[in-house]
């Protein structure tokens, strides 16, 4: 017994770092109250990297008179800690429902924590994104370990557990939430959530701000689409995905970017311009776009799908 005892202990000793749970999120992410009820935390408006531990999107949650919602935790145990760490610097109650956006991973995988600390919340996403996340679970924490040297170790996927569609409108708490999923957009299981009586409008990636959106899952044209359909909800308040919150502005000023994007590249490809000749021509159009996050890393592919759209409409 006592053998076998200090074989368990040794065996605990020389544990792969690997297979350890990193440590908690470091620096200040300060939490922002947007209504009497909504709060955000900004992350890094960034890809993920060893400095920012893979956090970089907008967790948010919303007050009930039954417990907290959550929107979008985030992209690992350690980021979903951090935030149940500010839920309790507002409130003692209890996570009751959480909803994910979308299938990537630094959006949903915080699910991890808050399902240890409140495993009866409920899971809300879209069916198509609920079908893709056994998948791209591991997937994305291999990713994001391989970024930023393991900053996002020890995380599980939990993956949602009740599907919502278009124009459902959940009661929880007292409060009203409606969903939008307008089809392929960032991805192809996209929702955008309406806190109703706070006139809040969670957009997740089909909107950020400031920052050129990454589509190798969606499409262009539906992305502008869905962008259109967030403006006419009547909100005060918007959430992107990455980016700071604001006001109508950012989804017009994204809706744009993209719209712009296309623009260009039908231009140029009815000159009967190549893929390869069109990308510095794309980069010049949207010079205005120069100072947004990932442009450079991004607008090479932007402009591919977007060729393909002009290729697409011309037959």
């Amino acid at each position: 017994m006592r053998y076998a005892l200090l074989l368990s202990l040794f065996a605990l000793l020389i544990l792969p770092a690997c297979n350890r749970k990193a440590p908690p999120i470091e620096g200040e992410f300060p939490l922002v109250k947007l209504t009497e009820r909504v709060y955000v935390i900004h992350g890094p408006n960034e890809f993920p990297n060893k400095a920012n531990q893979g956090f970089m999107n907008n967790p948010g949650f919303v007050l009930t008179k039954k417990g907290v919602v959550v929107v979008d935790p985030g992209s690992s145990v350690q980021v979903g800690e951090m935030l149940l760490a500010k839920i309790a610097t507002v409130t003692k109650d209890p996570v009751i429902a959480v909803f994910n956006t979308h299938v990537h991973g630094d959006h949903w995988l915080a699910n991890d924590a808050l399902h240890r600390t409140w495993p009866k919340a409920v899971i809300y996403a879209n069916q198509k994104m609920i079908d893709k996340s056994g998948v791209e679970g591991p997937a994305w924490i291999k990713s994001l370990n391989s970024l930023t040297d393991g900053a996002v170790r020890g995380t599980q996927p939990v993956h949602p557990n009740l599907a919502v569609e278009n124009e459902d409108t959940l009661t929880l708490g007292g409060m009203h939430f409606r969903i939008y999923h307008t089809g392929l957009a960032h991805t192809d299981g996209d929702i955008m959530i309406e806190v109703v009586e706070e006139k809040t409008v969670f957009l997740g990636d089909n909107v950020m701000s400031t920052r050129a959106g990454r589509l190798d899952d969606g499409d262009i044209p539906g992305n502008i689409a869905a962008c259109n359909v967030a403006l006419k909800i009547k909100a005060e308040h918007f959430v992107p995905g990455h980016g700071k919150s604001g006001g109508r502005e950012i989804v017009v000023a994204y809706r744009d970017f993209l719209s712009k994007v296309l623009a260009s590249v039908k231009k140029h490809y009815s000159l009967d311009r190549s893929a390869d000749e069109i990308k510095p021509l794309v980069i010049a159009d949207l010079a205005a776009y120069k100072g947004w996050a990932n442009f450079d890393a991004e607008i090479g592919k932007l402009t591919s799908y977007a060729y393909r759209n002009a290729e697409r409409d011309a037959f």
